[in-house]
């Protein structure tokens, strides 16, 4: 399912390292450079690795282009049969994101040119995030 015929979305398709996050305009220094992102079709990965200890934490949504392709649209609703509840750590995104759990969130396409990619969430609280991704693979 990963060939290029039977997934492949264009420049966002495959896997992007989340390098820096920025909350109104500050780095985040508690980030810890260890998350990945990965598009195909009409699903996302999100995955934290600790080179250290060697564990590995994955997250499932769904996404979509929305507004003219300007924004990103990530659903983390869904649920399954061991999963019942929304909100459960599979279909949740990754804490150190700050995306609410449960919801539908709309991030803004600033760059995205198959290279790099950066995307704004501004919450619920006022609070703006900036995401910036380099291509991984």
């Amino acid at each position: 399912a990963c060939t290029h015929n039977n997934g492949d979305i264009g420049d966002t398709f495959g896997t992007w390292k989340l390098e820096t996050i920025t909350i109104d305009g500050e780095k985040d220094s508690s980030y810890q450079d260890n998350v990945l992102w990965k598009f195909q079709a009409s699903v996302i990965n999100m995955v934290r690795a600790n080179d250290t200890t060697h564990d590995r934490s994955e997250s499932w949504g769904t996404w979509s282009y929305a507004n003219d392709d300007t924004q990103i649209l990530l659903n983390f609703t869904h649920t399954d049969n061991d999963n019942p509840n929304q909100g459960s750590n599979k279909y949740s995104p990754l804490p150190e994101t700050y995306l609410p759990k449960a919801r539908i969130s709309t991030l803004n396409i600033v760059e995205l040119n198959g290279k790099k990619m950066t995307l704004i969430y501004r919450a619920d609280n006022g609070k703006e995030y900036i995401y910036y991704f380099k291509k991984w693979a």
